[in-house]
């Protein structure tokens, strides 16, 4: 199987969310963040990046770009709801342990990832 398709198919999961074990369902629905996974997401992305590069775009491109965005912007939405003192949600496993510095690290890798995967 190439390599593009095997990366692509593991965001598009991840974009779906109807797994129980993915970083944005586990995100959404269980205001849990694991920081593994959002790790090893990271990693595909720039991994599925690499290989956009050396080998073009698939078929599937815009449908995982649209899927990586959503995933980036709704992960992004709500650690900065985290941070809002009167807002419902709060990352469970994380308290004053989670700094803003966190989140701005985060930001600096997901715009690093989309400069690189946009053709």
């Amino acid at each position: 199987m190439d390599k593009r398709i095997k990366l692509e198919k593991y965001i598009l999961n991840e974009f779906q969310a109807k797994d129980s074990q993915t970083f944005l369902y586990q995100l959404h629905e269980n205001s849990y963040f694991d920081k593994e996974k959002f790790s090893i997401l990271l990693n595909i992305c720039d991994s599925l990046a690499k290989a956009y590069g050396e080998f073009g775009k698939t078929d599937n491109y815009n449908e995982v770009i649209k899927g990586l965005f959503v995933i980036f912007e709704h992960t992004l939405f709500l650690l900065f709801t985290h941070f809002v003192e009167h807002d419902f949600f709060t990352i469970s496993n994380y308290g004053k342990d989670f700094k803003a510095r966190d989140v701005s690290a985060y930001y600096s890798q997901i715009r690093e990832i989309t400069q690189k995967i946009i053709l």
